[in-house]
């Protein structure tokens, strides 16, 4: 192998690891808001050392999903309802920002790269809603599911770099409610239940795309913010 022709990593570090398990953890309540924690007590929990722990700790504090009220002390945050609806403000209102900006500025390479996407992503939706017919709600699409929420997360990670604004990006990333893997595990199991609503919000993805096509700043825009509110919204819970 030619020293720049890098693989892929494949193993996910203890960090990564201790990470998940900690967000799990806060998002079932076995870690409650409030509660106040150290990285050595977690580690034995985990049973790692507390180098990942610490390392998943920095990641958390980031996130504001944990906070530190001391030199050495750590406690999971505390969210209002209040606090929770206006950090989802901030990442529609951001995310539509960065659709109207990408309409602008988006290069005729990223619309078709976007373009092709899309169509190797309604590919896989096809497949699915074909398997799911002939063999009913049992069948086992998880595998393609996940599939179509990565690419639909890539999707929106292009259109963010559509836009060419580094410093949007970086807010944007900040204002995030929910991490990546609370998203694919809160979509996994709402989907089906809300099988209807994720469908059209799936569709919205076209409409966008088409708004990005023509230019339309406005429209790209509103589309985002639609779609961005009533996806947050529903994984808030609502």
């Amino acid at each position: 192998m030619s020293a720049d022709a890098l693989g892929p990593v494949e193993t996910t570090s203890l960090a990564d690891q201790a990470y998940r398990r900690l967000r799990a953890a806060v998002r079932e309540g076995v870690l409650r808001p409030g509660e106040r924690i150290t990285e050595r007590d977690l580690a034995a929990r985990l049973g790692v050392s507390p180098t990942p722990v610490r390392e998943a700790l920095r990641q958390l504090v980031h996130e504001r999903v944990v906070e530190r009220v001391g030199p050495r002390a750590l406690r999971i945050a505390e969210h209002s309802s209040a606090a929770r609806s206006e950090i989802v403000e901030a990442e529609v209102r951001l995310s539509a920002l960065m659709a109207r900006i990408a309409a602008r500025n988006a290069t005729a390479e990223q619309l078709t790269g976007l373009v092709s996407l899309l169509t190797q992503t309604d590919q896989i939706v096809v497949g699915i809603e074909e398997t799911v017919a002939e063999q009913g709600m049992e069948a086992d699409v998880a595998d393609r599911l996940a599939d179509v929420f990565h690419k639909l997360r890539l999707f929106h990670r292009q259109v963010e770099a559509c836009a060419g604004n580094p410093v949007l990006e970086g807010l944007l990333g900040q204002a995030r409610a929910f991490s990546e893997e609370e998203r694919l595990d809160l979509t996994m199991r709402l989907v089906p239940e809300r099988a209807e609503a994720f469908r059209a919000r799936y569709h919205e993805h076209r409409e966008l795309l088409d708004a990005l096509l023509e230019r339309d700043e406005d429209r790209a825009e509103e589309l985002a913010a639609r779609h961005h509110r009533a996806a947050l919204v529903q994984l808030s819970g609502g």
